[in-house]
């Protein structure tokens, strides 16, 4: 099963028109297999891979799982839901790590460097959508 996965809204840290132009195109191959298979790592590789910093057209994901599996499946569906959310939240407010697994364990002062009122309001919304 190939699944591909094209996603993306502009974000205003974006490279300006002229420089879009020059851009090579960018394809991400994730390859998934049924030993040791980790859906959560396979999520937030795609998450991470749709919100980084590059025009949305020329960039795209590809995820490559051998075994066919209906766990991949059903956590990619849930993913490319999830990442509507995501990738203009990690876009806005220019969030690092852009998976949201390792970004929401981090120990750190998310405050810092945040000027933006809505931030902590979104950070929290997205928080609760990336654990339910």
């Amino acid at each position: 099963m190939t699944v591909w996965y094209g996603f993306g809204t502009g974000g205003s840290s974006s490279p300006t028109p002229e420089i879009e132009t020059e851009l090579a195109r960018a394809d991400f191959e994730i390859r998934t297999g049924t030993i040791g298979f980790s859906s959560s790592l396979v999520s937030n590789t795609v998450l991470s891979i749709l919100a980084v910093d590059y025009p949305v057209d020329k960039v795209s994901c590809y995820v490559s799982d051998d075994g066919a599996a209906m766990l991949t499946f059903e956590a990619l569906s849930e993913t490319s839901e999830f990442a509507r959310k995501w990738v203009p939240f990690c876009k806005k407010y220019s969030i690092e790590p852009r998976a949201p697994e390792w970004y929401f364990t981090q120990k750190i002062d998310y405050l810092k460097d945040k000027v933006q009122p809505t931030f902590v309001k979104d950070r929290r919304a997205m928080k609760v959508s990336s654990f339910s």
